[in-house]
């Protein structure tokens, strides 16, 4: 095993923690499990506490601090590795900090390669340091050892978990309302009740809505299988999951959240209840599903799908900030309509709100003027609806032109990394002028695809305007709000009280800030 390098990057590092450079730490828990778990919090406070003393020991101030609960060997995003990778290989941080080679990766060289011999990632426990070349064997051999103990693994949990199939035994986590026991058979837990309750009340009548509302109401709310609040859906998952018939079950092959009976090789179905365990009886699991599905008849045609009314999907309640879809003559909070909690919920009439949003976008426009930014959105947006196609050329000459310029920055970039030295610097003249070219054509369709000029004229003129929209079908009237409208936020009115817009709307406008923008989850960070 080579000696561990640690240096800092300072040849005499300062007595000022201010002065020391940068490093980023990144940790990470292999199994998610769920949030308030101490297992979970002590390994990665574990984790993180090594890489401070770490950094404080050779000198260096923690940056910022990037968290992944999930596994290194599947596909699945990781965007704390992600973050952690970029910001050192674009060096934004001079250093990365991790606590062992299987925590950063087990994909093997695909994503150790990468910083071999480019940027500075610190491997604790195996005391590896990347930017060492006398390092590069030891890490490449660390890395594929634990990517094939990773295979391995794999290997021996789908093999353990075809034989629990077979064996009618549970393999994760008991179905709401069960308990497992140690063989891995199911039997009634204490939340049992519970779900006897839900199967004998569709059964006899009662809607699957009035039963979240009773759920999640009151001082004493009964929590859902995820520990919130009860939807429609997550009753007709349980009612149609035949696990609690007492059948074991796979996922659906086409509709992954659809569990199916597991059927063994003769094709039976597996029990996978114990035998002194009493499942939901088949004629009251049956009389629940035909219930909760009353009226969904196959005959039935089908739906329009398209926007019928002229607000659809830009009406917010105000209350939890959540869609306020149409239902008949009124909006209402979608919370409150599939059965969940909403603080404030509005229910507004339609009419009454279309007429006071379509004066307020009116007012909007003769308050403008010509230098409005809020007309130069609406022409930009009104020229794309009037000229798709032409959108369309504009939107894939600016991704011919990203791409472009990508590839001049990555011959630049190899260029810098010795990648061209001889004999290979034949082809670099070639691959240049390529890239140069490809990078002008790019810019002129740019430049051809922009509109020349956007007249805004017509939007200054409250006749021409009002005409328009007397003329205009529902589908345009739809379009010449969105001209003008991010969304429409409404309140809850009193009962009783007649409609008020001025109190109870809000219209956020397409040149103000954003600030209802959901916002990405973005990785644990700097708690320094």
């Amino acid at each position: 095993m080579p000696a561990y390098h640690h240096e800092p990057l300072t040849k005499s590092p300062s007595s000022d923690p201010a002065d020391w450079p940068e490093v980023d730490l990144y940790l990470r828990k292999s199994k998610v499990v769920r949030e308030g778990d101490k297992r979970d919090i002590t390994s990665i406070r574990a984790q993180e506490s090594e890489g401070r003393e770490w950094a404080a020991k050779n000198h260096y101030r923690v940056r910022k601090v990037w968290v992944d609960n999930l596994s290194a060997w599947s596909d699945v995003a990781r965007p704390g590795f992600d973050n952690a990778l970029a910001a050192v290989l674009d060096d934004h941080v001079p250093a990365l900090w991790c606590f062992a080679l299987d925590r950063y990766t087990r994909k093997g060289i695909d994503d150790i390669g990468p910083v071999l011999g480019k940027a500075r990632v610190i491997f604790h426990w195996e005391r590896l340091d990347s930017s060492d070349p006398n390092d590069r064997r030891w890490i490449i051999d660390r890395a594929e050892q634990a990517r094939e103990y990773s295979e391995r693994l794999s290997y021996n949990i789908r093999v353990t978990k075809k034989n629990q199939l077979k064996n009618g035994q549970w393999s994760s986590r008991p179905p709401y309302g069960t308990e497992a026991t140690k063989g891995r058979k199911l039997t009634n837990g204490a939340l049992w009740p519970v779900v006897l309750h839900i199967f004998r009340s569709l059964a006899d009548g009662i809607s699957a809505r009035t039963l979240c509302k009773a759920f999640n109401s009151g001082p004493n709310p009964v929590l859902s299988p995820n520990g919130g609040e009860w939807q429609v859906s997550t009753i007709s998952y349980m009612v149609h999951n035949p696990v609690y018939e007492g059948w074991q079950t796979i996922k659906h092959p086409q509709k992954p959240n659809k569990p199916i009976p597991y059927r063994s090789e003769s094709g039976e179905r597996v029990r996978v209840w114990a035998d002194d365990a009493e499942p939901v009886p088949r004629e009251l699991a049956i009389r629940a599903r035909q219930m909760l599905t009353a009226g969904n008849f196959p005959t039935r045609p089908a739906s329009d799908s398209r926007k019928r009314h002229l607000l659809t999907d830009l009406v917010r309640c105000a209350g939890c900030r959540n869609a306020a879809s149409a239902n008949g003559h009124n909006h209402h909070c979608n919370r409150l309509t599939v059965g969940m909690f909403c603080p404030a919920p509005v229910s507004v009439s339609r009419r009454l709100l279309e007429e006071w949003v379509v004066e307020a976008w009116f007012s909007r426009l003769n308050a403008a003027d010509i230098e409005d930014p809020l007309l130069a959105v609406a022409a930009e947006r009104w020229t794309g609806y009037q000229h798709p196609e032409t959108a369309a050329v504009l939107a894939d000459a600016v991704a011919a032109l990203a791409t472009a310029e990508a590839t001049v920055r990555r011959l630049a970039q190899q260029q810098a990394e010795g990648f061209f030295e001889p004999p290979f610097d034949t082809h670099l003249p070639k691959l240049q002028a390529e890239a140069r070219a490809a990078l002008v054509a790019a810019k002129q369709k740019v430049a051809e695809a922009t509109p020349k000029r956007l007249d805004v004229s017509w939007l200054l003129e409250d006749g021409t305007i009002r005409e328009a929209w007397a003329e205009a079908g529902h589908e345009l009237r739809r379009e010449l709000i969105r001209l003008l409208v991010r969304r429409v936020v409404v309140s809850k009115g009193r009962r009783g009280i007649p409609f008020d817009g001025k109190s109870r709307v809000e219209i956020h406008w397409l040149d103000e800030p954003d600030f209802w923008a959901s916002q990405e989850e973005a990785p644990a960070e700097a708690r320094v």
